[in-house]
């Protein structure tokens, strides 16, 4: 009868020496928590940050969406002012203090005293060389982005999964993309070259010019939908090619998609061709296959463009480039499931 508060004793006291092995065990070298991580930017630089990463400056309003899919949105704490117009970002981002631009510069001094742990930001373009410059001068680790296909954006969201720590969510939205993009790309794989129409995708300029869509983002899109972009067969270097009516006709494409970031800019394009003689001669005119898309994030209902939107843009220019493949794809239904699932805040 004595020996059970000897037995209760000892297995409290083996409970305590357990208790402070775990302990120490759990603060031996080598367990301790990551304080930092090296990661490879787009632009192919090895960059430090110090963990954790929670409070960024980002100067571009799509790096800054799918920030905000990625439920991180708390951490952006400076923002460029073109995020400003965008309707796909959460107001709270919006009243971040804007910092400047890629194009006309940022102030140092704004972007200093939000104290971050890193600044994103494209690259290759307007005043970028610069900023990341001065930016590296003053301590602050600059990741730079970029985008020239579909694959480069899902390659974007893993990036930043990996910078905000935040990878299982990153590889969520990845395979809703991938997948419904792999068939697509697939699909249109097997489409006999016979079947596939040249297409022009481009904005109509008031100076009678057209600024066409070829080695670039979307112009790629074409391509990978079953069409055959014929501005980038013609200029396979230049991204957004300038063309003129003469080519225009040269060309005489079975399809031009015409793009704007609102219903009035695109009724405006529609507006200059109608006061053009030229454009009535062509086959497009003619067979009524000329198209508006919505791009940018200006409007609701525009999807062509970077970030995770861009999934949908593919499968509206689908439906309109091989409507024979495509015509089942439900747009509506994808991107009702793509914006109730990563982009309720």
């Amino acid at each position: 009868m004595r020996s059970k508060p000897l037995i209760a004793i000892l297995a409290l006291v083996l409970i305590v020496i357990s208790a402070g092995l775990l302990l120490t065990l759990a603060n031996v070298p080598g367990e301790t928590q990551q304080s930092s991580i090296t990661i490879q930017d787009m632009s192919g630089r090895n960059i430090v940050l110090s963990l954790p990463v929670s409070r960024v400056v980002i100067l571009n309003s799509y790096w800054n969406e799918i920030a905000s899919t990625l439920g991180v949105s708390d951490r952006i704490v400076g923002i460029d002012k073109y995020t400003l117009s965008s309707v796909y970002i959460p107001k709270t981002v919006k009243e971040r203090p804007v910092v400047g631009d890629l194009f006309s510069g940022v102030n140092l001094e704004t972007i200093l005293s939000l104290k971050p742990d890193a600044v994103i930001m494209d690259f290759g373009y307007g005043k970028t060389a610069d900023i990341i410059k001065s930016l590296e001068s003053i301590g602050i680790p600059v990741i730079c982005m970029y985008s020239n296909n579909f694959n480069d954006q899902l390659n974007t969201i893993r990036l930043l999964g990996k910078v905000f720590g935040v990878e299982a969510r990153a590889e969520s939205l990845v395979n809703f993309l991938e997948i419904r993009h792999s068939i697509i790309v697939a699909t249109a794989s097997k489409i006999p070259d016979s079947e596939r129409p040249t297409v022009l995708l481009c904005r109509v300029e008031k100076d009678g010019l057209l600024t066409a869509y070829g080695n670039s983002t979307w112009g790629k899109i074409v391509e990978d939908t079953g069409g055959i972009n014929i501005a980038l067969r013609n200029f396979p270097n230049q991204a957004w090619p300038k063309i003129n009516l003469e080519t225009l006709l040269a060309w005489d494409p079975e399809i031009i998609i015409i793009v704007g970031y609102d219903s009035l800019g695109l009724q405006s394009q529609l507006d200059l061709i109608m006061k053009s003689n030229v454009w009535n001669n062509l086959k497009a005119v003619k067979e009524s296959r000329v198209y508006t898309v919505l791009i940018g994030s200006r409007t609701e209902g525009a999807y062509l463009d970077w970030g995770p939107r861009m999934l949908i843009g593919e499968m509206e220019l689908a439906k309109i480039i091989q409507p024979k493949y495509f015509g089942d794809l439900n747009v509506d239904v994808v991107s009702d499931m793509l914006f109730s699932t990563y982009y309720t805040q």
